[in-house]
Formats: structure tokens, C-alpha cells, sequence
């Protein structure tokens, strides 16, 4: 079995992950700001629900 701690879930590597973190916090510290998202890594069409994939993705879990 491989080791938990090394594994990416939902197929993001770190950087990936840092930024949504980043555009997350910045949408929640500062009222009323839009975080402008889009897809950086994944091949889908831009438009709505695009940023909204990658969160989802980035916040799946073992559990």
C-alpha cells in the first residue's frame, strides 16, 4: 500500500491546491469581494462551475 501523506487527492498537485486555498480565504476576509476563478488544470470548457469543480475536487477526502 502506499503511504496516505504522499498521496493527491482528487488528482491536485500542491500548487494547485495552495492557490484555490489562497482565492478561498481571500473570498471569505474580504466582504464583498468576487474571487475571479478559472480552470488552470483541468480540461473543461471555462464559464460558470468551472472553479466551483475545483474546490469540490480539491476538498475530497479519504472519508
Amino acid at each position: 500500500m502506499t503511504d496516505i501523506a504522499t498521496y493527491n487527492f482528487a488528482y491536485l498537485d500542491e500548487q494547485t491546491k495552495r492557490m484555490i486555498r489562497r482565492a478561498i480565504l481571500k473570498g471569505i476576509a474580504i466582504p464583498g469581494y468576487q474571487v475571479p476563478f478559472a480552470s488552470r488544470e483541468m480540461p473543461m470548457p471555462y464559464g460558470w462551475g468551472t472553479g466551483g469543480v475545483q474546490v469540490t475536487a480539491s476538498i475530497i477526502g479519504p472519508d
